[in-house]
């Protein structure tokens, strides 16, 4: 019976600890390193993991604070080049500076085998030249360093630039760089020993422009953190690419691989994503008539992250120009992505009653309080929640005076019945054993 006794006891703990744990996967035992971080930024981004990345930035935060705002303005900077930076064809737009303080970046290209270029890196000088024949007072720097039949792409771009008309003074040439993380590199060398140059754009095909600006981009603040200096500044709307048909951009791997080599660090083979477990509702419940709505929504996952999603939630059911209590419907949708190629929704759902009252009525608005004993706030019964499945549960809980409870998540009451199970299978056990140790006595 004894025996008997501690197992069910036992069960019971370990059944319990599975309860308190909810769906929450432990991470533990990921690399808290600041390489690792930085590997996982990396990767996150690649595979279009948003959540992750901002919870890999909160990490690496408390890490390095020093590294989390390098890499906080990098991973800013490639958000920039994928979704706003416009690509000039041809010629360096309007606005740059008209002095020697900015210097084109013209990325090389293969060479044939016999040294002659090909037409795609012919066709990035053209787009270098009339770049700088508009700007006359702008350093030149080409660089490229892979040695076909005895010349490099660095040589073989000065020496053409020269011939259509380029002061040879205005020419720095990088003879070393066997890739685009080499050519950001090797570049810098150069660069940072130029004092007065203080901007430079990119130039290369249109494909490629977003490649090479954010590593160079990335480049820069590593190597202004090295050497101590301030970083040269590369302006991302003052581009020009040249435009090769039927090519119009690269992968995600590829920008990502090259920046792994900018930071010399290794993305890990697998990557814990986050998946969205719940929204909770929190702000103001009382309102005067024309008040705007004030309430926020974070975002719970099984990871033990949290976030607002406020901007990013479907609010509805609000007016604020009608008295009494109203009904506020939330819905969130995050997308969990696998791979750069694997990816599905989520979707989580929430309910809070608040009331419109006129302004004479004596109420200026209540907000709801912050719970500081818990992460992740208490599950209320019937609190308006939506499964993965869009299967709805009760409306936002209540108390006794009909106001709203002051955090509402979406949840599942099946847990409290578990545990009050567990509770009773426990007890039941610790009685049997006290009878039987009572006995034996």
């Amino acid at each position: 019976m004894k025996k008997i006794c501690k197992i069910i006891i036992s069960l019971s703990l370990v059944l319990s600890m599975s309860f308190f744990g909810g769906g929450t996967r432990i991470l533990a035992d990921e690399p808290q390193d600041v390489d690792t971080l930085i590997g996982s930024l990396i990767g996150y981004y690649r595979d279009g993991a948003e959540t992750d990345v901002l919870r890999t930035l909160d990490t690496l935060k408390e890490v390095s604070s020093e590294d989390y705002e390098t890499w906080k303005a990098i991973m800013d900077y490639w958000d920039y080049t994928e979704k706003e930076m416009v690509e000039n064809i041809g010629v360096a737009p309007d606005g740059l500076p008209n002095d020697n303080s900015h210097a084109f970046i013209v990325l090389g290209f293969a060479l044939n085998s016999d040294g002659t270029m090909k037409p795609e890196l012919i066709g990035r000088l053209e787009t270098a030249l009339a770049s700088a024949q508009k700007y006359p007072n702008s350093y030149v720097l080409v660089t490229g360093g892979v040695e076909k039949n005895g010349w490099t792409e660095g040589q073989r771009m000065h020496d053409w630039l020269v011939e259509h008309g380029v002061a040879e003074e205005r020419i720095l040439v990088e003879t070393e760089a066997a890739d685009t993380a080499g050519n950001a590199q090797n570049s810098f060398k150069i660069l940072y020993n130029m004092p007065n140059i203080k901007t430079i754009s990119m130039i290369t095909s249109q494909y490629h422009l977003k490649r090479g600006t954010i590593l160079y981009y990335a480049q820069s603040l590593l190597s202004a953190k090295e050497l101590g200096k301030t970083p040269i500044e590369l302006l991302g709307y003052g581009n020009a690419g040249y435009k090769v048909d039927g090519k119009d951009g690269e992968t995600m791997f590829q920008k990502a691989n090259s920046l792994k080599d900018i930071a010399n660090v290794k993305i890990p083979t697998k990557l814990v994503k986050s998946k969205l477990d719940s929204i909770e509702i929190s702000g103001k419940q009382t309102y005067v008539l024309g008040e705007e709505l004030d309430i926020k929504v974070t975002a719970h996952y099984d990871t033990g992250y949290a976030r607002d999603v406020t901007d990013k939630a479907t609010i509805v059911g609000f007016d604020s120009q009608r008295e009494g209590k109203q009904e506020i419907a939330v819905v969130y949708t995050e997308t969990v992505h696998e791979s750069t190629s694997s990816s599905y929704d989520i979707t989580k759902s929430n309910k809070l009653t608040v009331e419109v009252k006129k302004e004479d009525s004596g109420s200026g608005g209540t907000e709801t309080p912050e719970n500081p004993d818990t992460e992740k706030p208490e599950t209320p019964e019937g609190n308006g929640g939506q499964d993965t499945n869009g299967n709805a549960s009760n409306g936002a809980n209540t108390s006794q005076n009909g106001t709203n409870n002051n955090h509402v998540s979406t949840g599942d009451t099946t847990h409290v019945m578990l545990y009050a199970a567990l509770l009773v299978v426990s007890c039941i056990g610790i009685y049997a054993l006290y009878r039987k140790n009572k006995h034996v006595k």
